[in-house]
């Protein structure tokens, strides 16, 4: 069975990959940008993801360097549930990156408080051990402006290390 087409505001944009939970695109400047297109994350899922934002920050840490760090923007307003496993896993994927490899996070989240809630504690968490700041929200395209993140064009192609 095929995914779902991506949902708005990334309706336009081209398919750089699409993975188990959703796709992924990495465009200027240094933004990782990331639609789930389910309703439960799992651990698989959730290690596909940050396997891929990993080959990123190795593949253009020069250029992350120069800009502060990498901006990292999902919207997730699919999910509903997360195994709490995945959700550990992305906690400890965030911890064990180097001070400043990440220089912001936004999430656009459904209004199911119990994952706004868990999205809170893990921006705790973050900022106790001078992670970079999450930004929870209820929708991605203000962000997109707000840090002027570019449509790739359409003969975008993944970088390096984005798709293996």
């Amino acid at each position: 069975m095929f995914p779902p087409p991506p949902q708005t505001p990334l309706a336009h944009w081209p398919v750089q990959l699409a993975i188990s939970s959703g796709y992924i695109c990495y465009t200027e400047p240094g933004a990782f940008v990331t639609q789930s297109y389910i309703e439960h994350a799992t651990l698989e899922g959730t290690q596909a993801m940050t396997l891929r934002v990993d080959s990123v920050l190795r593949a253009h840490r020069e250029e992350l360097e120069q800009l502060g760090g990498l901006l990292i923007i999902h919207d997730w307003r699919s999910l509903k549930s997360w195994d709490a496993d995945a959700r550990h896993h992305l906690i400890q994927r965030s911890k064990d990156r180097p001070r400043g490899a990440v220089r912001h996070v936004v999430v656009a989240l459904s209004t199911n408080p119990f994952l706004r809630m868990a999205a809170q504690v893990i921006n705790l968490m973050m900022s106790a051990i001078g992670g970079a700041g999450l930004q929870v929200v209820d929708a991605i395209g203000p962000s997109l402006t707000r840090f002027s993140v570019k449509t790739p064009p359409r003969s975008a192609r993944l970088p390096a290390g984005l798709a293996e």
